[in-house]
């Protein structure tokens, strides 16, 4: 799941800046990325949302099942309703394939896979991979991966070193993981989920992995990454029950 992800979201940084870097029609009006911010405003992201949503729909074959639409997305807006960001519009969307995986794109767009659908074991588990993706739309994770691409091919002009964004791209992505690991947990139980549904996914899906013999075939660390993922995410998880315990008991 982890390099999973992290190939999707190293393919739709390049189509963010492709359309940022040019102007295109938005609701019959020339809209374009202002390169000058520090942050892109919740207007621009949500604009530019729509246009890798666009994107997503055109490579991947959307599920239309009104039942687990409606499904996932009550869980999405629950969770939404203790976020940091509820202006932005969060819809989750299915996307018609076999592999376990979720991702977000700009503007609170979520895509959760049948094949996670299918391996999921309870609306916990659910809950905590929907609040890990709102989690980076929270913490603005593609706003500061874009600017940051941004700064490094402009300081580089015509040099810019491929291997060096991906590489970039790789150490920003896993500090981001693990920081939207924690707030999604969060998320999950302010929203009245079980706050393990993650963790406990994240260990069944490692297992399975490693039954498949998949980290043969890729970097050891990898394996390392959702360890540590793992561990890190029940220590957060208990201290959080004992903050919340105590805070009970001194009323």
């Amino acid at each position: 799941m982890a390099l999973q992800k992290k190939l999707l979201v190293i393919i739709i940084i390049p189509v963010i800046i492709c359309l940022s870097q040019k102007r295109y029609s938005v609701a019959g009006e020339d809209w374009q990325l202002n390169d000058n911010l520090t942050e892109i405003s919740d207007a621009d992201e949500i604009e530019l949302g729509k246009q890798v949503d666009a994107y997503i729909r055109r490579q991947f074959e959307i599920e239309n099942d009104p039942e687990r639409n409606t499904a996932v997305n009550g869980i999405t807006q629950r969770l939404v309703t203790v976020s940091d960001r509820k202006a932005l519009p969060f819809a989750c969307d299915i996307i018609q394939s076999n592999s376990i995986n979720a991702f977000s794109a700009p503007g609170g767009h979520i895509y959760l896979t049948d094949g996670l659908l299918q391996f999921t074991k309870s609306e916990d588990e659910m809950a905590g991979i929907i609040g890990h993706e709102i989690a980076h739309a929270s913490l603005r994770h593609v706003s500061k991966l874009y600017h940051e691409v941004m700064g490094y091919i402009s300081n580089r002009g015509n040099g810019t070193d491929t291997t060096a964004v991906l590489l970039l791209l790789n150490n920003r992505l896993e500090e981001f993981e693990q920081d939207a690991d924690t707030v999604g947990v969060l998320y999950a139980y302010k929203a009245g989920f079980d706050p393990d549904g993650l963790p406990d996914f994240l260990e069944r899906h490692l297992d399975l992995l490693l039954h498949n013999g998949i980290f043969g075939l890729l970097r050891f660390d990898s394996y390392i990454t959702i360890s540590v993922r793992i561990n890190h995410l029940r220590e957060y998880i208990s201290t959080l029950i004992k903050q919340e315990q105590n805070s009970f008991y001194s009323k």
